[in-house]
């Protein structure tokens, strides 16, 4: 009996530290809803990448730098990107940990579209943790960089997902086909985003 107890403890020890090894609860966000502009977008030039495989985090994370005047590119970055996946995926624990690294304040937060558009008239491109498609289970990271009464503004990696041409963003999308794809399966992670501001 005691040594399947302490199998079972030792089981349940070895899950925790795997599990807090890859992932991260958000906090939720408490950024004041004060009264912010009915449309907005960061008008720095930035490349908008194409992934090519799991890549999205990569992409988004270099797409930040270059928006912060760091050149980077989302192929070199994924190479020794940390935390994967055993699938070559990551985690947003993967993203914070990317950006603390280099000394950057990465902060992952629960919320809703009032308090994403707050953040993101902060003048810093957001990344939301997402579906690709509301119905199928892949994941993904995408940088939203502005916002109107009816719709974000996205910088994506994903070349099918590409609506639009705009100067400093290529996917359009209606709040409530975003707020759709914000409702990821994964535990914790429904209406989530990863804010990240420059060194002090």
């Amino acid at each position: 009996m005691g040594i399947i107890l302490f199998s079972v403890l030792g089981t349940v020890i070895a899950t925790a530290v795997l599990v807090s090894w890859y992932f991260k609860l958000p906090r939720k966000d408490l950024v004041e809803e004060s009264a912010i502009p009915r449309s907005y977008c960061i008008q720095s030039l930035n490349k908008l990448d194409i992934q090519h495989h799991y890549e999205c985090a990569a992409f988004s994370s270099a797409y930040v730098l270059r928006h912060f005047g760091i050149e980077s590119d989302g192929n070199q970055l994924y190479k020794d990107y940390p935390r994967k996946l055993f699938d070559g995926t990551v985690s947003p624990k993967g993203i914070l940990v990317f950006f603390r690294k280099r000394g950057y304040n990465a902060s992952f937060y629960c919320g809703n579209v009032r308090t994403l558009k707050k953040q993101v008239h902060q003048g810093n491109p957001v990344i939301a943790f997402i579906r690709v498609h509301p119905d199928q289970k892949f994941l993904h990271f995408v940088p939203v960089v502005g916002y109107d009464d009816e719709s974000l503004y996205l910088a994506d990696s994903l070349e099918h997902t590409i609506n639009c041409n705009g100067v400093y963003y290529n996917r359009k999308i209606s709040i409530r086909d975003f707020e759709a794809l914000w409702t990821t399966w994964v535990p914790f992670c429904k209406n989530t985003y990863i804010v990240i501001r420059p060194p002090a």
